[in-house]
């Protein structure tokens, strides 16, 4: 029962906050376009679906003045928000155990060279689902509008995955993401 009231308990959080689950949706989108691509099976492609949908859930427990913030976050604000992957895994820990959503949502600003957030995990600790959610993620974020950036063309965030190849994303991944993405493979 436990696992029905958690799934329930997400689903109340994604309708209530439309901005967290539209960006998911089109996460999901991409990110299991990639999966596909890369060979990964119909039934990890529904694990993967679900966890990219929830990936950032942990935004919802993020207060809105700050999430909502215009212009650049202070020290202690962006200390806030990095605290959202940790905050998803707990609202996603008790959900079927063969769930990657919650590991997912731990891991997704995790980068190949270490630099990413919450624990710097590096390239080998980083499950690769999340390394096909990163991608997925940092792309709609860089084509779709924020509060606290210009939009990105689509050009200009495929170069950004590019130029970080291998340091900051699977460059598996990328490589799959710029075929799909630059040579109309796929949609945004």
């Amino acid at each position: 029962m436990k696992n029905i009231d958690s799934l329930f308990s997400i689903v109340k959080m994604l309708s209530e906050n439309e901005a967290v689950y539209t960006h998911g949706r089109r996460v999901a989108r991409l990110a299991c376009a990639i999966a596909q691509k890369m060979s990964y099976s119909d039934a990890d492609i529904k694990h993967i679906h679900f966890a990219a949908i929830v990936h950032d859930i942990g935004k919802i427990k993020v207060p809105g003045d700050i999430l909502n913030k215009r212009g650049a976050l202070n020290d202690k604000e962006f200390a806030i928000i990095k605290k959202h992957p940790e905050l998803g895994y707990h609202l996603l820990k008790d959900i079927r155990p063969e769930s990657i959503a919650a590991e997912v949502a731990l891991q997704h600003h995790e980068r190949l060279d270490g630099s990413g957030y919450p624990f710097g995990l590096r390239a080998k600790d980083i499950n690769p689902v999340t390394r096909i959610i990163a991608v997925a993620d940092v792309v709609d974020t860089m084509i779709s509008p924020q509060v606290y950036r210009p939009t990105l063309t689509m050009d200009e965030a495929l170069q950004e995955i590019k130029q970080n190849s291998g340091l900051l994303y699977d460059p598996d991944v990328v490589a799959v993401s710029l075929v799909l993405l630059k040579k109309g493979e796929f949609s945004v």
